[in-house]
């Protein structure tokens, strides 16, 4: 077995997972393991989309062509793979939909977004797909903050409401273009499995491996104009909740005592940390402007939002862009 740590998780697994850091072993919380799984879907699973479906505290998830994956109990993982599939292609979801899911089950708040480290402090990204999340994270990373998470980005409360981004893995996933604007060279770094456009960029000289305070809350938008502008509640909520990483499987995961928690932690998240909408245009030789003003803003009071950026009623922009969020997320 392989031993790992992420999101202040022990954990061993029967397949190699270069992407986590290494660990003694000692104090493990998660198992993944390989096993023959009973169950089986029923509808045939389609290409690169999964079928899921949740019976008492365990989770299934068929891919195809991958296999059948389960989750228990937020710390067991069954991996049933299809015949001579790339050990690649079979990680991606074990470091994504699985993990976001096993998070779930333990009770923390898992978004589909990044997450950085700024002065000491957690600033987080939501859009919807292909928005620019991973993009906003490196191009911050670039000019010495340091990565959290990317793609799965988990949330715990202490005991006094307090949020804490848990430090996740030290890779973030960007398209060839972005790699280049960010000065290095995107043939030097392997895709993330064979055939998939994006590269794996570690990042392990600017990786923070400690939980931190959540300050702010980023919302990414297309616009002419760079600006950042306060969400009021309503509409910050339905972003938070619409990019929530298992809000996609609906009732089969949030439902009762789940749903009553997972809409308690999102409505605390509004209450306690101000959620920006981050316009900017999305040409990439733009981006040290957009991370400047990033900076300038994660460093203000909380309670602190410029008048001139203020958004006084609730948008419909941003409902719109929160619902098709949700299709896709």
């Amino acid at each position: 077995m392989f031993h790992y740590h992420a999101y202040n998780l022990g954990i061993s697994s029967f397949l190699p997972l270069p992407e986590l850091p290494t660990s003694a072993g000692a104090g493990l919380d998660v198992s993944i393991r390989l096993g023959r799984l009973a169950w089986s879907p029923a509808i045939p699973a389609r290409k690169n989309e999964p079928f899921f479906e949740s019976v008492g505290d365990r989770a299934y998830l068929a891919w195809e062509p991958l296999g059948k994956y389960s989750v228990q109990a937020g710390s067991e993982v069954v991996v049933d793979p299809t015949k001579e599939v790339d050990e690649s292609l079979l990680r991606q979801p074990l470091l994504g939909v699985v993990m976001a899911i096993l998070h779930h089950q333990r009770g923390r708040l898992v978004f589909h977004a990044s997450a950085v480290e700024i002065d000491d402090g957690a600033v987080i990204f939501l859009g919807n797909k292909v928005s620019g999340k991973s993009t906003m994270a490196a191009a911050l990373c670039n000019t010495g903050n340091r990565l959290l998470a990317d793609d799965v980005v988990v949330i715990e409360f202490d005991r006094n409401g307090q949020a804490y981004v848990l430090p996740g893995y030290p890779q973030v996933k960007l398209y060839p273009d972005t790699i280049s604007q960010l000065g290095q060279d995107p043939d030097a770094l392997p895709p993330l499995a064979p055939g998939l456009m994006k590269r794996a960029c570690q990042m392990t000289d600017r990786f923070s491996e400690k939980a931190l305070p959540l300050r702010r809350v980023y919302v990414l938008a297309s616009d002419a104009q760079t600006a950042v502008r306060h969400l009021q509640p309503q509409d910050a909520l339905l972003w938070l909740m619409s990019n929530s990483y298992v809000a996609r499987f609906g009732k089969q995961l949030l439902s009762s005592d789940s749903a009553s928690r997972h809409l308690s932690q999102c409505i605390d998240l509004v209450r306690r940390v101000p959620v920006r909408c981050l316009e900017r245009p999305r040409a990439l030789e733009l981006l040290p402007a957009v991370v400047e003003l990033i900076e300038a803003d994660s460093r203000t009071r909380a309670d602190v939002v410029p008048v001139e950026m203020a958004v006084d009623q609730p948008s419909r922009h941003y409902a719109s862009q929160a619902s098709e969020s949700s299709k896709i997320a």
